[in-house]
């Protein structure tokens, strides 16, 4: 049975408590909000897709159904985002969501191709990766986006938003606070890897084959997709 959040005048209360130990140059944090449902969108895909390995390898697209599951997604608006003082707009985000054991996607309700292989990619060693059964649980935390304006990169700014989302994530009133996350390319792998996840799966991409084809190729630097957990 899926679990429940605390109010959300509560989550609030919390998030605005650890908001106030980070400090951003002429930027500040704000939890997500519905208001800010289409900023975050159009800042995934403006500052997130185009260095994305995998979906950049496959030249994937984000389209109206990917639109749909971004938003399922970041439904309960536990994201945190890094706002410009001066612009008001994005420019950091770490998307965070809640995944429940008795609620699985569904992948032949997929229509683009591309993103059923993707979705294949990920789920096609489940069992041994099953984070509800490594820690008996009903419920995760899932970090799915971590991104960074291409103009504000290199200032340490991703590691920082990703300090504070671990921190709320306990403030969410789960039973167990245990994050789950996959990291696609070294930059992110190095953020989970420096606050103490654990690898629970390394998947090669010059390994990964279907038909005999390698799937993701041309991915430079990025070797393969690590899946990190952590029982906070």
């Amino acid at each position: 049975m899926s679990e429940k959040l605390r109010p959300r005048f509560e989550l609030e209360q919390a998030f605005n408590i650890i908001a106030k130990q980070f400090e951003f140059k002429d930027a500040h944090l704000e939890l997500m909000s519905d208001g800010r449902q289409a900023d975050l969108l159009t800042f995934i895909k403006e500052h997130f897709h185009p260095d994305e390995p995998i979906m950049r390898s496959i030249g994937y697209t984000p389209d109206e159904e990917y639109d749909q599951l971004i938003t399922l997604f970041h439904k309960d608006n536990l994201s945190l985002v890094l706002v410009s003082d001066k612009t008001n707009e994005i420019i950091a985000c770490r998307t965070m969501g809640l995944a429940h054991r008795d609620e699985p996607l569904d992948p032949s309700e997929l229509e683009n191709e591309k993103l059923v292989t993707l979705f294949k990619f990920f789920t096609h060693k489940h069992e041994e990766m099953n984070v509800y059964k490594r820690f008996n649980i009903e419920t995760s935390i899932d970090f799915f986006v971590l991104g960074t304006h291409r103009d504000h990169r290199k200032q340490g700014i991703a590691s920082k938003i990703f300090q504070a989302a671990m921190l709320f994530a306990k403030e969410l009133g789960l039973k167990q606070t245990c994050i789950h996350g996959d990291a696609t390319g070294v930059f992110s792998q190095k953020i989970f890897e420096k606050f103490g996840f654990e690898t629970l799966h390394t998947f090669k991409y010059d390994e990964y084959k279907v038909d005999g084809e390698i799937v993701f190729k041309d991915t430079g630097i990025h070797k393969s997709t690590k899946v990190f957990v952590k029982k906070l």
